[in-house]
């Protein structure tokens, strides 16, 4: 598969690029207004750059347990769509393994894993890199959620493109869904202070 195949099959994974982009923004949001938070009510010295660290932590462990839950997911529905498969033609169990039919299977197991994992990486860095290039925190959480809820309206027209539908409804479900996010992450980090 060369490279232009390769981007043309991640994109056709618009469900993985949608959850995993999504995911990154919205969880890796919470953990660095979350810290940031915690940091300035408990009077700690932490510097945007440690809580940009912490994010980039917790964006590195979600994309590995997308990348790994996609795996097992769709591997245990591909693999059941191939045993169902056999009983239709009535084959013995296992006759598909290793025929182009399973090698597809594992193509798309595999891409998926990729898909997922990889989109919830790069969404990671856009709350993340305001704290690791801006040292003023008030300017680092500004620019955070201005470039998070920008990334979010444009995956809304992603997504209200990809299903054909309102590119406005779209959006707006996920912006709602990033000041849910954003204000649970401030009464948690401190807001209560």
């Amino acid at each position: 598969m060369n490279i232009r195949e390769f981007i043309s099959e991640y994109f056709k994974m618009s469900r993985y690029v949608a959850l995993g982009t999504m995911d990154g923004i919205l969880a890796v949001m919470g953990v660095t207004l979350t810290a940031s938070g915690v940091a300035a009510v408990s009077g700690m010295e932490l510097s945007n750059f440690a809580v940009g660290l912490t994010g980039l932590s917790g964006g590195i462990a979600l994309a590995m347990s997308n990348a790994f839950g996609s795996f097992i997911g769709e591997r245990a529905e591909e693999v059941r769509s191939i045993r169902e498969l056999e009983q239709k033609m009535m084959l013995e169990e296992g006759k598909l393994d290793d025929t182009h039919i399973h090698q597809q299977a594992k193509k798309r197991i595999y891409m998926s894993m990729f898909t997922h994992g990889f989109s919830s990486f790069t969404g990671s860095f856009v709350p993340v890199l305001p704290f690791i290039l801006i040292s003023q925190r008030l300017s680092a959480i500004i620019c955070t959620l201005v470039l998070c809820f920008l990334a979010l309206i444009i995956l809304g027209v992603y997504l209200g493109k990809v299903s054909r539908e309102s590119l406005v409804k779209t959006s707006l479900e996920i912006v709602l869904i990033g000041i849910l996010i954003s204000v649970v992450s401030y009464l948690i980090g401190g807001g209560h202070g």
